[in-house]
């Protein structure tokens, strides 16, 4: 073998090569250990623990059946760059976390989409008024998510849970490596709504894109059972799969107005389903009675001014049965002139116009019930007579809301009886006795039901075997064009009733011909009569209300 002699330049060359290489070495575990540390322990130290937030989800919302109208859900993803690779999506069932080196989103999923989304809402991540009004009592962090309508808004802390930690250990490049503790999430007990989704969802396709609020509860308790609103818009656009430009499309529409709940946020002249007011301020103040007959003769003069009759001709002799059976404008003109605004204005807010219901739902209207302040207040004039005439059969300026229509029917069917409308399945029932007069409410729910049987003005419900009391109603829009709100409200059975519905049906014409067939409809399945025919106006030519 040959050496390198030790007086050659290879050796040299060598030689200093290595010795060159351990001083790099030495230099650099001096500078490791001495210089910089206590730098680098430190940071070993805290890359080894890092503690995550386990999200605490939002309490389940179901109908009264246990049907889920609203959930929380996670979608896990990694990071590819500046891109999102997205690796499932999974309920808030055992929160599976465990072992993945994953971030994730927390979403909101409403299974019923339109058909819900006045009742439920939807959640939008928290912005700085979210924060500075901490309403809740609890901090909140930057990715949290707070109502923002219906339900998830109303209730917002109550569907809060109590989010948890977890503390792991990771590796220098930071990947996972196991779990050394946590503190498991606290999650709200669920929601339960007194809402039918079944109903909701049937009904809302019903109405199939047309303007108008189709409301049915529970009279003898005030439960909705279902509260529809259309157009509407999907809650997942705003929570789920956040669609901008759907949401942009929603905020211009100012002809359909998809984001307003007709239901509570629209205030409408009831037309002639405010003659119940009448009649039951007339009997009540004793001003009329059962037997007292007024004569319609077709037309009413007061000074200069003349009122017709909705139908053109005259019904004669007339009861308060008989004008609430064929919506008489005559007799409530001058039932009106006999009673005076106070009395009418008295029991309008007996049956809860004017004010709100307190429904479970931010943005209810109180409405307006008008009078010589409010007149004067507002429209700086003096109260005349035909403003009471006006107001007597719920035109001029009186505007209420669906809902409230729907709470003053509810009273009828409850003998007198007035409760508190709500959508929380087990809430407190809270109830009021109006101390109306039995022979009072008997006589009023008489007319309702003559009103839906032949010679009656809701002409597509002749046909039923279910006892049904109704009222119809056609309303003046106001603004100068002939188009008319149609209304109907109706409980059954008469008898002893299940449900109270209403049905609006905004610019729709006339409450017999376009609300009744809705309302129709719905109690044929409701009441099993599958073969009970429900009319049209196509198909029977009818002058009505």
């Amino acid at each position: 073998m040959n050496q390198i002699d030790d007086s050659s330049w290879k050796y040299w060359i060598l030689k200093f090569g290595l010795i060159f290489s351990l001083g790099v070495v030495l230099v650099s575990i001096f500078k490791l250990t001495v210089i910089k540390g206590t730098y680098y322990k430190n940071l070993a130290m805290e890359n080894k623990l890092m503690e995550n937030k386990i999200p605490a989800a939002r309490a389940v919302i179901t109908d009264r059946k246990g049907r889920i109208v609203a959930k929380s859900v996670y979608q896990y993803f990694k990071m590819d760059g500046d891109n999102k690779i997205y690796e499932g999506v999974g309920d808030f069932q055992g929160y599976k976390f465990e072992g993945r080196d994953l971030a994730y989103e927390l979403k909101r999923s409403y299974p019923y989409g339109e058909s819900m989304s006045f009742v439920t809402g939807y959640v939008g991540k928290i912005n700085q008024n979210d924060k500075n009004s901490n309403k809740c009592g609890v901090k909140l962090d930057d990715d949290e998510f707070v109502g923002r309508s219906g339900i998830e808004s109303f209730l917002d802390c109550e569907l809060r849970g109590s989010d948890g930690r977890r503390l792991v250990e990771v590796d220098a490049r930071g990947k996972y490596v196991r779990e050394l503790g946590r503190q498991e999430p606290i999650v709200a007990s669920d929601l339960k709504l007194s809402i039918d989704a079944y109903w909701q969802d049937k009904i809302y396709k019903l109405l199939n894109g047309r303007k108008g609020v189709v409301i049915i509860s529970d009279p003898k308790t005030g439960k909705i059972i279902n509260m529809v609103s259309s157009p509407a818009y999907n809650p997942n656009d705003f929570s789920y799969d956040v669609n901008n430009e759907k949401i942009r499309e929603y905020l211009s529409d100012n002809e359909k107005l998809p984001l307003m709940n007709r239901s509570i946020s629209g205030r409408y002249s009831p037309g002639s389903v405010f003659k119940i007011v009448m009649a039951t301020a007339g009997l009540e103040s004793g001003v009329i009675d059962k037997n007292t007959e007024i004569e319609d003769t077709g037309v009413l003069k007061v000074g200069d001014y003349t009122y017709k009759t909705w139908s053109g001709i005259s019904d004669g002799m007339v009861n308060v049965v008989k004008a609430i059976k064929r919506s008489n404008d005559i007799f409530f003109y001058k039932l009106g002139e006999r009673l005076g605004l106070e009395r009418i204005d008295d029991w309008s807010r007996k049956y809860g116009y004017g004010s709100k219901t307190g429904i479970e739902l931010s943005g209810e209207l109180e409405g307006i019930v008008p009078n010589e302040k409010w007149k004067k207040e507002v429209k700086g004039e003096n109260w005349f007579l035909g403003n009471t005439i006006h107001l007597s059969i719920g035109q001029g300026d009186l505007s209420v809301t669906p809902l409230q229509v729907n709470q003053m029917t509810n009273i009828i069917a409850n003998k007198g009886i007035k409760c508190k409308m709500s959508l929380l399945k087990d809430s407190k029932i809270e109830c009021t006795d109006l101390k109306i007069k039995k022979e009072n409410w008997q006589t009023i729910i008489q007319g309702m039901e003559e009103a839906c049987k032949p010679g009656g003005t809701a002409w597509p419900l002749f046909n039923f075997k279910t006892r049904i009391a109704c009222k119809t109603g056609t309303a003046e829009v106001g603004d100068g064009s002939k188009d008319t709100h149609a209304w109907l409200t109706a409980f059954a059975p008469a008898d002893d009733p299940q449900i109270s519905i209403t049905v609006l049906l905004e610019r729709g014409g006339q409450g017999s011909d376009m609300a009744a067939p809705i309302v129709g409809d719905i109690l044929k399945e409701w009441f099993d009569e599958p073969n009970t025919i429900v009319p049209r106006k196509t198909e029977i030519k009818v002058v009505s209300e």
